[in-house]
Order: C-alpha cells, then structure tokens, then sequence
C-alpha cells in the first residue's frame, strides 16, 4: 500500500497543465488549469504569469481538499492514451431525450453522442480510425449550424415556404373575384 501523500508532495506530481489564451480582450486573457483538480485555474497577463498563479492555486486547492477530508485525484498515468470509454452523469430528462433523438435518426444513444460530440468539436479522423468517415458524415447532417448543414432538411422548409406562398397566392385569388361578385 502506498503511502498517503503531505500536500507539498502532490505538487511535485506530473498533474496535467493546460495554457491557453482566451479570446477576450484586456487584462488577464492567459488561462492556466489542472484538468484532474476541478476549478484549479488562474488568470493573469502572460503564459508566464498564469502558470506561476496556478502553483499557488493548486497548493491552496490541495490543502482545502485535504482539511476537508476529500481525495485528491491522482495525475492521468498515461497522458493522450484514451479507451475509448466516456462515463457521464447527466439528468435523466436529457437522457430520455437523448434517447427519443437517437430514436429519430435510428441510431443508438452511443452512437448518436459519438456522432454529435464529433460534429461539436469539428473532429477529424486520423487515417486509421474505424468508421471515422461514418461518424464524420452523419456529424456533418446531424449537429445544427454545422457547414453543410442538413440538405434534406433544408429542402424540405424551403418546399414548405414555397408551397405556403402559393397557398397564400391562392386565397387572395378567391378572395378578390368573391369580392368582385359579390359574394
């Protein structure tokens, strides 16, 4: 059994660290976060900043957790080597209509948030990825503003609009020779 480690400890584990630059403008546009301690992150004006800010907020992070009792998630062990597994919580009112969706377009729950996750994120496939080009194309219909849209759908209100204007064309015909009649 491995032994329990003191807080400054943790700090010397190879957590992983994410840098980026947020698109807003002004002060403090450098993020910096632990992807395995939730809501451990600092902003400041440079990458440089930002991550000497966050060394002090994983510190703080890791002592709260620690006098409250709760664990301290261990760093990934293999960075960048997905399963291909995703376990996710969410309510159960999204998952029935997850359920009702994926009923719709006669695909699995799985299938269709593979599906959906992929069109989000724009994913490209590398070359060797099974059914990478399946999952690709129904993202492209599926996810709604993505480039291509969906041209079924898209066809289908561009029918109904027309039809509607004739429609409308129609009833202002009648309309104005019942008029003219007297009718």
């Amino acid at each position: 059994m491995e032994p329990a480690l003191t807080g400054s400890r943790y700090l010397d584990l190879p957590y992983r660290l994410i840098l980026t630059k947020e698109r807003r403008k002004g002060a403090n546009t450098w993020l910096a976060l632990v992807e395995e301690l939730p809501g451990c992150e600092a902003r400041a004006d440079t990458p440089e900043e930002a991550t000497l800010a966050l060394r002090e907020e994983m510190a703080a992070w890791i002592a709260e957790a620690l006098e409250s009792g709760k664990p301290v998630p261990r760093p990934r062990t293999e960075p960048g080597t997905p399963d291909g597994r995703l376990m996710v919580e969410i309510p159960q009112s999204l998952h029935e209509s997850l359920m009702l969706a994926a009923i719709r377009e006669g695909l699995t729950v799985d299938q269709l948030v593979t599906i959906s996750l992929a069109g989000v994120i724009r994913w490209q496939p590398e070359a060797g990825d099974r059914n990478a080009r399946w999952i690709q194309s129904r993202a492209r219909g599926i996810v709604p503003g993505d480039r291509g849209g969906r041209p079924g759908l898209n066809r289908a209100l561009m029918l109904n609009a027309v039809l509607l204007a004739l429609v409308a064309l129609v009833a202002l015909i009648i309309l104005v020779v019942a008029v003219a009649h007297g009718i």
